[in-house]
């Protein structure tokens, strides 16, 4: 088989596109592979229309990089022709083994799009495919726009419940506000800022009217812009507060008590004993004890909450708090829910511990967004795992500058869409 005629097969080309030539470069290690219209086959489509036109005329060479011959680079070579239409004037026609505006082969892009999904890691797959780093992005970008533009041509009937989260880009207050489909467990898209503006355009914008419809719940933490957006766009829609919010908002009562209360124990034990002699609190180095979960403390860790727990520590009183609210979402509905919280918050309050009765209020506040969480069962768990996810995405690219480039690459990585391109050769 001549080499034309393999590359013609290995290409998926027919008529009028032929293969009219292969040139090896064993200096560059290149493989050229060059392809012409033959335009006494006939007529061309228009790529807008598809009206058929004439050539009018033709293009300069391109490039388009293809998968390696045996190692070797190979790159298509042609110059495309300009279809004269009659509706849109003169466009430059579609050819079968690229997407249009892209300078790789089909093939290439999705082998492309595989190696980014494996390695997870945008300077490694560019290391692997011999490509910068902006030519992985533009895959990647042009492979979420593809996804988003098929997601919304086939959209899901029904969204009931979705989860609205935020996520820091960098050192300060800039964050990204990521909207996620908690039954499907994806990303649905991101919005720059964390407004009550941008959470609305993100709302209007990722769901259509008739799926704004159907959402009966949205998990989110206590923060207002999220709860407005919510009202506006949402109305019938019930905010959920979730115990992973709540149980953050406890452990950081538990911790601003401990570290308070173990400056208090060091003051007095280096005011009554000699600076040799000086004792530290039985809080030093403590913190983990009392912010983990009980089942994942270590034996030592263990133990030495169990010492602890003997004494009179008002920061063993707020940590009983915390552990005895894990009672609440265990409740059968929400009347049980609603007389639990209610006493609970009394013997809390009554403790007068000031960083606990800051959370209670809090909670008090929000307590119709805490009940509706024992009517519907929703939390922000998968929401939280996305944004694990999200986070080892930021660390893999040592960070985004532009917000723009860390939507691209939460989407492309967490939104389940559709990225590959339709081979149409």
């Amino acid at each position: 088989m001549k080499d034309r005629e393999l590359y013609t097969q290995l290409l998926g080309l027919h008529s009028p596109w032929v293969v009219v030539g292969v040139e090896l470069d064993s200096v560059k290690q290149e493989v050229l592979v060059r392809v012409n219209y033959d335009a006494s086959e006939g007529l061309l489509s228009c790529a807008h229309c598809g009206s058929c036109g004439s050539v009018y005329d033709y293009r300069e060479e391109r490039r388009w990089r293809h998968l390696d011959s045996c190692g070797f680079t190979t790159w298509l070579v042609a110059r495309v022709p300009r279809v004269s239409c009659s509706k849109c004037g003169v466009q430059t026609a579609e050819v079968p083994w690229s997407a249009p505006h892209s300078r790789f082969t089909l093939g290439f892009e999705c082998f492309a799009l595989s190696v980014l999904q494996a390695c997870g890691v945008q300077s490694k797959a560019a290391a692997l495919l011999r490509l910068s780093k902006g030519q992985v992005h533009d895959v990647m970008e042009r492979a979420v726009q593809r996804g988003l533009q098929r997601r919304a041509q086939a959209p899901r009937s029904t969204l009931p419940f979705l989860s609205l989260d935020e996520k820091s880009i960098q050192a300060g207050h800039n964050y990204l506000t990521v909207l996620g489909d908690t039954q499907g467990g994806c990303v649905l898209d991101v919005a720059e800022g964390r407004t009550k503006e941008a959470a609305g355009t993100l709302l209007k914008g990722a769901l259509s009217e008739s799926q704004r419809a159907t959402v009966r719940a949205v998990s989110m933490d206590m923060w207002k812009g999220f709860a407005g957006a919510c009202h506006e766009v949402l109305p019938q829609a019930q905010i959920v507060h979730d115990r992973f919010h709540i149980t953050q908002y406890l452990n950081r009562a538990v911790d601003i008590t401990r570290r308070c209360e173990h400056r208090r124990l060091t003051r007095q034990s280096k005011a009554g004993k000699s600076a040799e002699k000086a004792a530290d609190s039985p809080l030093n180095k403590t913190k983990y004890v009392w912010l983990k979960n009980e089942d994942n403390l270590t034996d030592k860790q263990r133990l030495t909450l169990q010492a602890l727990r003997e004494g009179d520590l008002e920061t063993v009183k707020v940590w009983s708090f915390k552990e005895a609210f894990r009672a609440f979402f265990a409740c059968a509905d929400e009347k049980q829910g609603a007389a639990f919280f209610e006493q609970w918050c009394q013997d809390a309050l009554a403790l007068g511990n000031a960083a606990l009765n800051h959370v209670v209020r809090l909670l008090q506040a929000h307590r119709e967004g805490l009940l509706a969480y024992l009517r519907f069962g929703i939390t922000n768990g998968g929401a939280e795992g996305i944004n694990s996810r999200i986070q080892q995405i930021k660390f893999n690219a040592r960070g985004f500058r532009k917000p723009g480039n860390f939507r691209i690459a939460i989407l492309f990585f967490l939104a389940k869409l559709d990225l590959y391109p339709q081979k149409t050769q």
